[in-house]
């Protein structure tokens, strides 16, 4: 929560240290889910995917270039008994966490979109645009599961003798759509990934301890939930847990609206001749 905050006040401060005459502001509502060890090949899976909220600035250079500042929170989940696969239907695993971002990226439009051009309803020449984006995001997630009614922080319980960051850092990239309602009144649907550097926003990475005598006895519980012990010595201690070869990812999808909070004064202003 700290981490949270510190990022939400740098933000504000760079938002506020742009020149308002091209300023948005705004809000964004949709859906996350993840992508790993419990979750490695579905995209918006039916019982893991969860509402996502967050606030919004833009930055227009011109009608071709933006800069995007986000705060958002999700949830994320997973379960290996959606699965399919006999191993993660054996593994037995669950999770489930919420994610704090905090993000900042360029976004680049395909087509010639003046977000001050005096217009409504989706009049005028540059109405709408498919764009692209990329950037670095920095984002705090927390690992829980359950047995029985009991939840449990999984990190704590060291369930691979890993003591992982809960804070990382991420690439999102994705893209969407464009629509201007009004000289002061943009809506934006997209679609964004965010490639992680950490392997444990499921608390699923590489191997069972070697014994369970190296964790406490709730970690033993949380570490092997298995429904077959599989191992040579007739048991899962010391074997294959996750796959450590890949990263985790996550994901965020909706809409965003926002609000020009100053018209442009000087409509000659925004270059649009350079932007074309």
């Amino acid at each position: 929560m700290k981490n949270s905050l510190l990022i939400a006040v740098f933000l504000i401060i760079g938002i506020k240290a742009l020149p308002q005459r091209y300023l948005e502001l705004g809000v964004f509502g949709g859906v996350s889910y993840y992508t790993g060890d419990l979750n490695p090949n579905a995209y918006f899976p039916l019982e893991n995917t969860h509402m996502a909220l967050g606030l919004a600035g833009r930055y227009n250079f011109n009608s071709r270039w933006a800069m995007r500042f986000n705060l958002t929170h999700g949830n994320i989940s997973g379960n290996d008994g959606n699965s399919t696969d006999p191993f993660q239907q054996n593994r037995n695993l669950s999770f489930y966490s919420s994610i704090n971002e905090a993000s900042a990226v360029m976004e680049f439009n395909f087509l010639y979109f003046d977000p001050y051009n005096p217009m409504s309803y989706f009049k005028g020449p540059d109405k709408f645009t498919p764009f692209i984006y990329g950037g670095l995001s920095v984002f705090n997630f927390n690992p829980k599961a359950r047995i029985g009614q009991n939840e449990y922080e999984l990190r704590a319980y060291t369930t691979e003798l890993e003591e992982y960051s809960r804070t990382s850092i991420a690439i999102p990239f994705g893209g969407g759509f464009k629509f201007r309602l009004s000289d002061r009144l943009i809506v934006t649907t997209e679609w964004g990934m965010r490639k992680t550097f950490t392997d444990y926003l499921d608390d699923v990475s590489g191997m069972y301890p070697d014994s369970p005598q190296q964790l406490s006895e709730t970690g033993a519980d949380l570490s092997d939930r298995s429904v077959k012990q599989q191992g040579k010595d007739g048991s899962n201690w010391g074997t294959q847990r996750g796959n450590s070869q890949t990263t985790d990812w996550f994901s965020f999808a909706g809409i965003t609206l926002t609000y020009n909070i100053h018209k442009n004064p000087n409509h000659c202003h925004f270059n649009q001749w350079k932007s074309r």
